[in-house]
């Protein structure tokens, strides 16, 4: 008969606790009512679409409801305010990306707070950047742009969602590798800005693929260079990779056992085949599970990789063409 000892006792029922909790959650600790999702755009921009598919699905892997709220304002910056000032119950959870969570903090110190004051749920999506242009623009691909500007006498102007995001930070690396100018033109969102290019008010754009999708698809707009792809290429100066992650976050104070009913239920909507077709259509990979469980570490090594080359495009643009004003005040990024 084998001998059971203490040490050996309390090890399996370490592992037994061990394989409860994975397989029966945490329950949520708010006991009722809705988990809020907080996406920090308007309502109709590509974030927002892609949030809504996963809090749907959710709600249904988690048997709870997921309800989101969309909170503009500041580069995102007001919606992580909202949710840094709710309890930490995991029961507001943040829709962040590089932009609100490591760009606006560092361009905008006064919004009180950084990205170490949050805490991944996990990744919903990741996408490339594109760069886009009306479909009238008598181009086809970044390396005719040149000749256009030769051709005209002036500068491109060049559409981006706001001095505190990836897409910005991607327009003095074309400049400087095309060895061309460019005017750049603000706006607070890509919903706004793809109206204008398409309207003729703009001649090109950086966006996040999803916020391209369904212009491209409907022959308003051009992909003139899948951007991610083009920085890592000699062409674009062999760069690492610009790719834009978002995912689910709550306050960094908030305990381990309330982030997994939350960590449960994204797994759970993930998983689901429907989601994924979903996502995919709307230009948002999929994140792997090991892509799932490295998250953490991701936005942890992102934060001084992005702030150095941010830093670099900060420097640049004094040599850059002068800003100018959106026209309007955009929806969604």
């Amino acid at each position: 008969m084998p001998v059971v000892t203490l040490r050996s006792a309390a090890t399996q029922a370490r592992w037994c606790a061990l394989a409860l909790w994975t397989a029966v959650p945490a329950a949520f600790a708010c006991p009722t009512g809705p988990i809020s999702l907080v996406v920090p755009y308007p309502a109709g921009g590509s974030m927002d679409a892609v949030m809504r598919v996963v809090a749907d699905a959710a709600g249904r892997a988690a048997e709870r409801s997921f309800l989101v709220r969309n909170i503009g304002g500041a580069s995102g910056a007001v919606a992580v305010q909202h949710v840094l000032r709710q309890p930490d119950d995991g029961c507001t959870v943040l829709a962040g990306n590089v932009n609100t969570v490591i760009l606006a903090p560092f361009q905008m110190p006064h919004v009180g707070y950084t990205a170490q004051d949050l805490a991944p749920v996990g990744q919903v999506g990741s996408s490339d950047f594109v760069v886009i242009a009306a479909s009238t623009l008598p181009v086809e691909g970044l390396e005719d742009l040149p000749g256009l500007v030769e051709q005209r006498g002036k500068a491109l102007s060049a559409g981006h969602p706001g001095t505190e995001t990836l897409q910005y930070m991607a327009l003095p690396t074309i400049a400087r590798q095309l060895r061309m100018d460019l005017l750049h033109v603000p706006y607070k969102g890509s919903s706004v800005l793809i109206n204008d290019l398409i309207g003729g008010h703009i001649d090109m754009a950086v966006v996040a693929a999803p916020a391209a999708t369904v212009a491209v698809e409907r022959g308003q707009v051009k992909v003139l260079a899948n951007l991610t792809q083009w920085m890592a290429s000699p062409a674009g100066g062999a760069q690492a990779p610009l790719v834009g992650w978002a995912g689910w976050f709550v306050a960094q104070g908030t305990p381990p056992a309330a982030r997994a009913p939350l960590q449960a239920a994204l797994r759970g909507a993930l998983a689901m085949p429907e989601v994924q077709r979903k996502l995919q259509a709307l230009g948002s990979a999929v994140p792997s599970a090991a892509q799932q469980q490295a998250f953490a570490e991701t936005v942890a090594a992102d934060v001084p990789r992005f702030r150095q080359r941010f830093g670099e495009a900060l420097a640049s643009r004094a040599a850059a063409s002068a800003q100018v004003p959106a026209p309007d005040a955009g929806r969604g990024r």
